[in-house]
């Protein structure tokens, strides 16, 4: 059995006020350190998905001119194209890519849960492509207007090309995302 020293018996157990009062302040210092970075992830995340699908965008707009080359359309400044061979005219491209049509256009090329899970527009004349996540949009599918996705300050913009020598392209504006 084990006896204790009694010159033991007065030794300290557990954690004085002072030592609880420093492990707490650096444990604040840390959090205050770390915490921007934490939250700032969500940004991060948003600013990540939307270059996600600008690649996804451009992978596809590739396919795209590939068949638009094939019918010999890519010269031709708007037109319409069967991506499937069933028929029906799918998409709507301008020089062999697809064109910045909200209804019609580069939209008609996205698919899975596109029209839930994002919200597009486009500018007067077709001119750019308006696209954010449903999420930073406030609401999903196409609009008239870019009101939604511009509110955003998060979202891609698609423009169509332009020429014959010209290759659609992607910016994005990431300000709050």
């Amino acid at each position: 059995m084990y006896k204790l020293n009694p010159k033991m018996a007065s030794t300290q157990i557990g954690f004085t006020i002072v030592e609880l009062i420093v492990v707490i302040t650096i444990i604040g210092i840390l959090a205050a350190t770390v915490g921007p970075r934490y939250f700032n992830l969500r940004s991060e995340s948003n600013e990540a998905t939307l270059k996600a699908m600008g690649g996804a965008i451009l992978s596809s707009v590739n396919l795209v001119y590939a068949k638009s080359a094939i019918l010999g359309l890519q010269s031709i400044a708007k037109t319409n194209i069967d991506l499937d061979g069933d028929g029906i005219n799918d998409v709507e491209v301008a020089y062999g890519y697809p064109s910045g049509s909200r209804s019609n256009g580069i939209s008609k090329i996205m698919g899975g849960d596109f029209a839930r899970e994002w919200t597009w527009s486009t500018s007067f004349g077709d001119t750019a492509f308006w696209l954010t996540t449903a999420s930073l949009g406030g609401r999903s599918g196409q609009y008239i207007n870019n009101t939604a996705v511009m509110a955003s300050a998060c979202y891609l913009l698609y423009y169509p090309a332009t020429s014959p020598a010209s290759r659609p392209r992607i910016s994005y504006v990431t300000t709050k995302c």
